[in-house]
């Protein structure tokens, strides 16, 4: 029986575990009351505001999240960056 617990009870605790986040992003979203639409056009903002300063930014590539902290949710922004040739 070791061995499956090995092979299945790992699974499930990691398929829960996914779950678990998947719960906290959709109350911490509702919580800020940003919908999908409203995360897109955020999206295409930051990437112009940031390329006006750095060059051109991909919106399709940014990628923004809302996390859940304990005192605080934090906003999280990945921007890719175009390297500069030379």
């Amino acid at each position: 029986m070791g061995f499956f617990e090995r092979m299945f009870g790992t699974r499930s605790a990691q398929s829960s575990q996914q779950a678990k986040e998947r719960l906290l992003t959709v109350l911490v979203h509702d919580r800020v009351k940003l919908t999908p639409d409203m995360m897109e056009q955020m999206k295409a903002e930051l990437a112009a505001v940031i390329a006006r300063y750095i060059g051109s930014v991909d919106p399709a590539e940014v990628e923004v999240t809302l996390l859940r902290g304990e005192a605080h949710d934090h906003l999280k922004a990945d921007v890719p960056l175009p390297r500069s040739r030379g």
